[in-house]
């Protein structure tokens, strides 16, 4: 638990020298690292890049007649198309891979964050929360 005899100024200190010392853990796994190259060859990639351009456009131009239930099956069928298309992308797919792993870790430590601190740290991090 915290001591609250702890001054702010050095309380923000000793935050400020975990995070950065997270920061420095999470920088040296096998998942960021392999997230970092995904990242890279994803921008490299103007076919993939094209591929998840033309899905997300077709989506964001039919979001309010999905929300409402409303697509025709020729819109559902070309939306559907163009998710295939881009999943499709080694490129795409090996970023979206490599983001989950990565995504996955950050969770962990999260939980243990949590289990260290008694409290939801993701839910207390979250919008609105703080």
């Amino acid at each position: 638990m915290l001591d609250t005899t702890v001054s702010t100024t050095t309380l923000a200190e000793n935050v400020m020298d975990a995070v950065n010392a997270f920061a420095d853990a999470l920088t040296e796994t096998p998942e960021y690292a392999t997230f970092q190259q995904a990242a890279l060859e994803f921008q490299r990639d103007p076919s993939a890049q094209e591929a998840v351009r033309l899905f997300q456009e077709k989506q964001r131009s039919l979001q309010m007649m999905q929300q409402l239930g409303m697509l025709s099956q020729d819109e559902l069928n070309e939306l559907r198309r163009l998710r295939r298309a881009m999943a499709d992308q080694p490129r795409v797919r090996a970023y979206l891979n490599a983001q989950e792993l990565l995504k996955r870790i950050c969770q962990v430590a999260a939980q243990e964050i949590s289990a260290e601190i008694e409290m939801d740290f993701a839910g207390a991090c979250a919008p609105g929360s703080c």
